[in-house]
């Protein structure tokens, strides 16, 4: 949407008079119908690179930490992908504060020093980021401003950046708390006072961020953004580039390392973080890269114009791949159907589990009954599990703050014996990268005795052993859900830091 047209559309006199309170005079003594002429006058400051330049810096320096972090997500990962610059503003703040717990699900899965032999850069810039922090247990603007020209210098990306301050508890705040909806609302208006956001409203009164078209033209030259990031995901899956071979060559050339192990879709990851798809397509230099005759190839296939010289040709390209809207996420999941037999996963009724086409083999039961709790805990109480390494761990592991949530499962035809099991979870606690606030063993039902074991346990360790059926894991995830499911609120994960058997009566979900 033009600049022109969105000035038009702007929800309330309240939100004009913030949005020109940027760079329109006087906008306090003027009518409605006056701010929205002297807003169209204006225009141009709005969008004036050096304007936005400035505007970024205030952002980046700016006392208010939430102000630096909120923003920067806002604009850059989150409106600035989205089809047309915009989405509503309750779908932008479930955005960010995916986004952040997405960045402390990466952090706690320690893939960074792992996928290339960056670790020395990262180590070091870690290492000044936690020095930073010594200092009254913030970042101030100078502090800011410098480790800004050290993560440039270093090469340090914005999601590696992220992740190094997720790993020393600190992003998006301290102890990885995220952040509230009224702490994204008061950037929302701050943002707008600046002029780079725009709140429309629609004939439904519904409210949508926007970025008016020209200020994203200037925001994405100042970023560096070629093109949207599910256009790039798309343009990463045609066969032209989406070789192992052609992909490691494109990031070597780039000084970008890679291992011989990494997939083809960790490539591509890598690409998306750090090579522009114009160096992708056409390289470093004539001689790199797609030549002429395929790309003019890809775009006869297309159906653009086919001639041309092969910059042309490669920004055709990306215009096409950057037009593309995003597509829906397929809301089927072959796990909803073990819903229904959760008990019964849990208990190895395998008569029954072989009658219904659950399981073929015996052996399925327990793996069936992991990908179930797996799929409870992402789609009912809306925490993504992590991604699990190596063969002696836990069932699953849940960020909480900055420790972890460990949870294991027991398929058995009789009651759970905790003892039977405490030195196998006491493994999985010591080894564990954090601190373990809680440890769950789900399973059909428990011993008397092993919520005695549990309580023994915790006397002598810092973690509780909190033991739950499969009855009520499923009851609470299904009531969490009938309430909360349309808000998509994430569950108080504190509630299974109860020390031996569940009690469900506890919660009050009224």
């Amino acid at each position: 949407m033009l600049f022109n047209e969105a000035v038009e559309s702007i929800g309330t006199l309240t939100d004009l008079k913030r949005i020109a309170s940027a760079y329109v005079i006087d906008y306090r003594n003027l009518s409605q119908e006056e701010i929205v002429e002297a807003l169209k006058k204006t225009a141009p400051q709005y969008y004036h690179e050096q304007n936005i330049i400035d505007t970024l810096e205030n952002i980046y320096l700016n006392p208010e930490r939430n102000i630096r972090i909120i923003s920067i997500i806002l604009l850059k990962n989150i409106l600035l992908n989205k089809d047309n610059f915009m989405e509503l503003q309750k779908d932008v703040n479930k955005d960010i504060l995916e986004f952040e717990k997405k960045i402390i699900n990466d952090s706690n899965e320690l893939t960074l020093l792992k996928q290339t032999n960056r670790g020395e850069k990262l180590d070091l810039f870690k290492f000044i980021i936690e020095t930073a922090w010594q200092n009254n247990d913030n970042i101030s603007p100078d502090e800011k401003n410098l480790l800004e020209k050290i993560k440039n210098r270093l090469s340090i990306t914005d999601y590696e950046y992220q992740i190094l301050e997720a790993q020393i508890g600190r992003f998006p705040k301290n102890d990885n708390e995220i952040h509230t909806n009224s702490e994204i609302e008061e950037v929302r208006r701050f943002l707008q006072s600046k002029g780079l956001i725009f709140s429309i409203r629609d004939g439904d009164k519904n409210d949508y961020d926007l970025i008016p078209k020209e200020i994203v033209d200037a925001l994405r030259k100042i970023f560096g953004i070629e093109m949207k990031e599910h256009g790039y995901r798309e343009l990463l899956k045609t066969k032209y580039v989406r070789t192992k071979k052609y992909l490691v060559q494109i990031l070597n050339k780039g000084n970008v390392e890679t291992k011989n192990s990494m997939t083809v879709e960790e490539l591509q990851n890598l690409c998306l973080e750090r090579i522009k798809p114009t160096i992708l397509l056409g390289g470093y230099s004539p001689f790199d890269g797609l030549n002429t005759k395929i790309l003019s190839k890809w775009c006869k296939e297309i159906d653009i114009p086919c001639s041309g010289q092969k910059t042309e040709l490669i920004n055709r390209i990306i215009d096409y791949y950057d037009g593309i809207f995003e597509k829906p996420e397929s809301t089927e999941d072959p796990r909803a159907l073990l819903i229904d037999y959760f008990e019964d996963l849990a208990a190895r009724n395998l008569d029954k589990l072989r009658k219904q086409g659950v399981i073929q083999k015996d052996l399925e039961c327990e793996h069936l009954f992991e990908q179930a709790t797996n799929y409870i805990f992402e789609k009912f109480l809306n925490h993504k599990p992590l991604l699990l390494r190596g063969n002696e761990q836990p069932d699953g592991i849940l960020s909480f703050g900055n420790k972890f949530i460990l949870w294991d499962n027991k398929s058995k035809e009789t009651d759970v014996n905790l003892k039977d099991h405490i030195k196998q979870f006491d493994r999985y606690i010591r080894n564990s990268e954090k601190s373990v606030a809680s440890f769950l063993v789900i399973g059909p039902s428990f011993t008397e005795a092993s919520s005695k074991e549990s309580m023994k346990y915790s006397a002598l360790n810092e973690t509780n052993i909190c033991l739950i059926s499969a009855k009520d894991f499923k009851k609470l995830a299904l009531d969490w859900f009938e309430k909360e499911g349309d808000t998509e609120k994430s569950f108080p994960l504190g509630f299974f830091r109860q020390n031996g058997e569940f009690d469900l009566s506890l919660i009050d979900l009224s």
